[in-house]
């Protein structure tokens, strides 16, 4: 279990290609967000979920 969650926080996007979008302020409200829609789960299955979300929003 460990190794997924190391593994899912080693992939998370971390930069956005759009310049105004490419900050912290707006990193933290994008992720707070898909935090909300997918909350935590026992068997880590939410990581993954929230790596997809904030692709769909368009971070790399």
């Amino acid at each position: 279990m460990c190794a997924i969650s190391l593994t899912a926080c080693a992939q998370f996007p971390s930069t956005h290609p759009d310049p105004a979008k490419n900050n912290s302020a707006t990193y933290k409200a994008d992720m707070k967000d898909c935090a909300q829609a997918y909350t935590e789960t026992p068997n880590g299955s939410y990581l993954k979920q929230r790596v997809s979300c904030m692709e769909l929003k368009g971070w790399q």
